[in-house]
């Protein structure tokens, strides 16, 4: 009700405004300087009902312009002019003119008289004047539009709601449903990439315990290969030693002197091993390689992981 209230009222300002400026209420703004200093552009004057009979030559006096006049000499709608001549032949008319301009090529009949000049208001016609324009008319109807827009916004908005889920209801749905399986499929299509990346994720922690495991394997292998290449040494060494022990001179046979006993003293036999050269044992020397090579590789073993 409040709303409605102020819509009547914006409107009446209006339609109030339009009827000042044709000159149908009780008020004319004066929008020319033909009547200078008597009447100024922009003032606001208030028009007194008087009879045509009363008007008498010297009086200002408003009156309406007909159409075919006001086509034919480009005049407006209405005018207040002052009267220079009253004429009751063969009927009751005015001739008139503007202090600042001519006469007035045509006379004022009676009826077309609207009243007389009464006070003036300054400055307050210009509001009108605007409204007399097109400027002023585009913008009255731009500002009631947007008052019923302020007014009635909501209502509309909800009218509009309303129209388009019943008219568009079948397209809002299917569409929210299309929307839910999007949603429904990138929520899958994030738990598979959540699954790949824990997946990429062990399988590099994996690849890194066995970039370790072949790490200790290659040292592994460097001792192992480093062993080799000792045993290879030993066995090098070993075949040259049995390479020299081949060439040891076998030994000469041992002469036993025997010494006979003296009579009367008892005597063991004695026997005494002369040789020319003395050499170490050929069977001692393999031995001692033997266990040399036992004990190499031992030690490498043990310090193989």
């Amino acid at each position: 009700m409040k709303r409605a209230l102020i819509f009547i009222i914006a409107l009446a300002v209006c339609i109030g405004g339009l009827f000042f400026v044709k000159g149908a209420a009780p008020f004319l703004p004066v929008f020319g300087t033909s009547m200078e200093p008597a009447l100024r552009a922009g003032d606001l004057i208030i028009i007194e009902e008087v009879s045509p009979s009363e008007v008498k030559e010297g009086d200002i006096i408003v009156f309406s312009v007909p159409a075919q006049v006001r086509e034919y000499y480009n005049y407006p709608e209405v005018v207040a002019h002052r009267v220079i001549e009253v004429s009751t032949e063969p009927t009751l008319s005015f001739r008139t003119k503007g202090d600042n301009t001519s006469e007035d090529p045509f006379a004022v009949r009676a009826q077309d008289v609207r009243g007389r000049v009464g006070q003036q208001i300054p400055y307050l016609g210009f509001s009108l004047l605007f409204l007399q324009s097109q400027q002023g008319i585009t913008t009255m109807i731009v500002a009631l539009f947007l008052l019923v827009l302020f007014l009635y916004g909501g209502d509309l908005a909800r009218g509009t709601k309303k129209m388009q889920r019943g008219a568009l209801a079948p397209v809002i749905e299917e569409s929210q449903r299309r929307e839910q399986v999007i949603a429904q499929r990138l929520k899958g299509t994030e738990q598979k990439i959540e699954g790949t990346q824990q997946a990429l994720n062990s399988f590099a922690s994996a690849m890194g315990e066995y970039a370790q495991h072949l790490a200790s394997h290659t040292a592994a292998v460097k001792d192992l290969a480093s062993a080799s290449q000792d045993l290879r040494n030993t066995a090098r060494e070993q075949s040259q030693f049995f390479s020299r022990s081949q060439e040891v001179p076998v030994r000469k046979e041992v002469k036993v002197r025997t010494v006979k006993p003296v009579p009367g003293c008892y005597l063991q036999k004695n026997r005494v091993a002369a040789s020319e050269n003395k050499r170490e044992c050929p069977d001692d020397a393999i031995r001692h390689s033997k266990a040399s090579f036992l004990e190499a590789i031992r030690a490498q073993l043990d310090r193989s992981p």
